[in-house]
């Protein structure tokens, strides 16, 4: 995302935690009996180490150990370039398929960005777009930088590219898919084995002598700093829980003095993020001291409503209107994530399916098969109403943004379609509910 609408997210997200939204209906809003808030403290307590456990500490865990294979495989295959071997078309489509893992388990974190993500900004570090072509061309035709790509050690390498490359797009996931990707394919091998000329779009010419050998050296500095700040994500919220050579790794990049105040983990309060968010209701959580049903307020208004937000108004809202004559002053047509993949509906649908792992304290389930200690199943039993209307809007927005990965149409081809709209509204539904039923809970009405 672009970093103006990522503070808008957060500003919003911390309004929201502040003044509250519409009741959701209930016939009674009455705060529930002292005894009733006691048990449902109890169940909230058990549903947050699920909802950690089961959820979030998997999730980055899994997206830390992805990132690291990325860094690995594009490694090898510029280490075969430089040593004037082939490289095959299964390779290229190794890392290919090793991406889009990586971009799935992102996707599916991004229910929860208001913590590390979000306080050492990680997003919109690894996840900016669209790429900014000019500005990439400039760095791939210096002679300088590709030489210190190129020389430098492993590590020098990705922390001198940190400091020359901007977040607008030449560092994170999108540099990445550009070198690799083409028309939602994976680029032959034959490009790299040929060394053949980039030319791409009008942006890039033959005549600017970019190297397909030196993208690649881009590709695997760029690969390395994405897998050392999904090693913090992972640090970040697990703390000494997290794989001991990520930890080592990410201790090895705060006390490099040029960004080492990039890598922090802890949080106001000096603890892991998992662990500051199990405090809630005391001094030390600084994500939901004031009781522990902020808990459940930050997972559904700073975590779930704000990826709604995104998806519905941003993600594909800015290009729908625009593709449709109804563009707002700021709107950019070409505001498009993953277009060179084509994986733009698949981000979209895995950012939703995070809300689910979210309230479902699991990951890819079934839809209505979640944990017994969850955030769904504390709706079930507490607010039925409530479980039964957010699970329907859930379902619808699952549902519309389905339609539009089987529509036979990649989202950068037709942003204006009227499938893309349906999924639009429906995840703004979803957004509203969310909101609604945060406050409920909040107020602890019947």
């Amino acid at each position: 995302m672009k970093k103006s609408f990522k503070y808008a997210l957060l500003f919003v997200a911390a309004s929201a935690l502040t003044t509250g939204f519409t009741s959701c209906g209930s016939s009674n809003d009455d705060p529930a009996p002292i005894n009733l808030q006691a048990e449902q403290n109890t169940a909230i307590k058990a549903l947050t180490n699920t909802y950690l456990e089961a959820v979030v500490y998997p999730t980055y865990t899994n997206l830390a150990n992805e990132c690291e294979t990325l860094f690995s495989q594009i490694s090898a295959f510029n280490a075969k370039l430089q040593s004037n071997q082939n490289v095959t078309d299964e390779e290229v489509k190794t890392i290919c398929n090793t991406y889009k893992t990586a971009r799935k388990y992102w996707e599916e974190s991004e229910a929860f960005l208001y913590g590390a993500a979000s306080d050492f900004n990680i997003d919109p570090h690894i996840d900016s777009w669209p790429l900014d072509l000019p500005t990439l061309k400039n760095i791939l035709v210096r002679k300088d930088v590709l030489d210190n790509f190129k020389n430098m050690n492993e590590n020098e390498a990705i922390a001198y590219a940190r400091k020359t490359l901007s977040e607008d797009g030449q560092l994170g996931f999108h540099g990445v898919e550009f070198i690799f990707f083409r028309d939602g394919n994976p680029r032959p091998a034959s490009v790299f084995n040929n060394n053949q000329k980039e030319v791409y779009e009008g942006f890039i010419s033959e005549s600017d002598g970019i190297t397909a050998q030196a993208e690649i050296l881009y590709a695997k500095v760029v690969a390395g700093d994405l897998r050392d700040k999904t090693f913090q994500l992972e640090v970040a919220w697990r703390g000494n829980t997290a794989a001991a050579a990520h930890v080592a790794r990410v201790t090895e990049c705060q006390n490099n003095g040029s960004f080492g105040a990039d890598y922090g983990t802890t949080t106001a309060t000096k603890l892991s993020y998992g662990a500051d968010l199990l405090a809630a209701g005391t001094a030390q959580s600084s994500l939901a001291t004031a009781s522990v049903k902020k808990v459940l307020e930050t997972i559904f208004v700073a975590g779930c409503s704000n990826i709604c937000s995104e998806v519905a108004d941003q993600k594909m809202g800015q290009a729908y209107r625009s593709a449709n004559g109804q563009g707002k002053k700021d709107d950019d047509p070409n505001y498009i994530e993953s277009p060179y993949s084509y994986n733009s509906f698949a981000d979209f649908y895995d950012n939703i399916m995070s809300i689910q792992n979210s309230l479902y304290g699991n990951i890819g389930a079934n839809t209505g098969s979640y944990a017994s200690t969850s955030i769904m199943a504390f709706l079930a039993k507490y607010y039925p109403d409530a479980a039964t209307s957010l699970q329907a809007k859930l379902t619808s927005a699952l549902a519309a943004l389905n339609a539009c990965k089987t529509s036979g149409t990649p989202f950068v081809k037709s942003p204006g379609a009227a499938t893309v709209g349906a999924a639009i509204n429906a995840v703004g539904e979803l957004d509203s509910e969310l909101n609604q039923v945060s406050n409920r809970v909040l107020k602890g009405t019947k």
